[in-house]
């Protein structure tokens, strides 16, 4: 079951978005769990006294009581996955709280392509995630695209980073990624490929990959690492 987590405690807002949230599951043909919570208070009984999760909580930044931004950094005290998305009156807070690392800002309401674009990728990311059947030798695992964190060539292999592991495809870098879905990763050097999902920051040089791990930017590829990263954080 994908579920939702909405905190708003404005009942007009909150029954809104609830409302534009199921009309996009619907036609997502999602299996889907919506709960609303009317204040930050309300969320936390949940989440932390009955340890509740979501794979997608909105949050609104003012409320009474407990702000939108303090019960993300709460959130984030125990759990540094579920996704969150900010939702606000006032363009001014689109600028704060990414220490929470938010998905994104929506500015109230929400319009409806914006928030299903981010609920089709909590969707596809964090409820059915696609698989790389990776075969070495007489053994096959699947791994989920969205952890794998870089490709390198190594030795005639081409070594997976993973956040936990390390993993050796056998074969040409180019031939894997052919293999791998459309839209994650980008080669950002003859040798080297990483996901972008995972990319903390890069320039002309080097990659910063979540985790710490750096990859290098050769002169040839680095107007389509730029096109091509700047195109995913758009589609995000």
């Amino acid at each position: 079951m994908f579920r939702i987590a909405l905190c708003e405690d404005e009942k007009i807002y909150a029954e809104t978005q609830e409302r534009l949230c199921r009309e996009i599951l619907d036609r997502m043909n999602a299996p889907y769990e919506i709960s609303v919570f009317g204040s930050a208070e309300d969320f936390l009984a949940a989440f932390s006294e009955r340890g509740d999760r979501y794979h997608l909580i909105l949050l609104d930044i003012i409320m009474g009581g407990i702000s939108g931004m303090e019960l993300a950094r709460r959130i984030r005290e125990s759990d540094k996955e579920t996704d969150i998305i900010f939702l606000t009156s006032n363009p001014g807070f689109m600028s704060k709280g990414y220490d929470v690392k938010a998905l994104h800002y929506l500015l109230k309401p929400a319009e409806a392509e914006q928030l299903g674009r981010l609920i089709k990728t909590v969707f596809e990311e964090k409820y059915q995630p696609q698989f790389f059947l990776l075969r070495t030798g007489t053994h096959t695992q699947a791994l989920i695209v969205s952890d794998m964190i870089a490709l390198e060539v190594v030795n005639r292999k081409v070594e997976i980073t993973l956040a936990d592991r390390t993993l050796y495809a056998s074969g040409k870098l180019s031939d894997l990624l052919d293999k791998l879905p459309p839209g994650h990763f980008i080669r950002s050097h003859s040798g080297f490929a990483v996901n972008m999902r995972h990319i903390q920051e890069f320039d002309r040089a080097e990659i910063i990959m979540r985790g710490g791990k750096r990859v290098p930017v050769s002169r040839s590829y680095w107007e389509a690492v730029k096109s091509a990263y700047l195109t995913y954080m758009q589609n995000r």
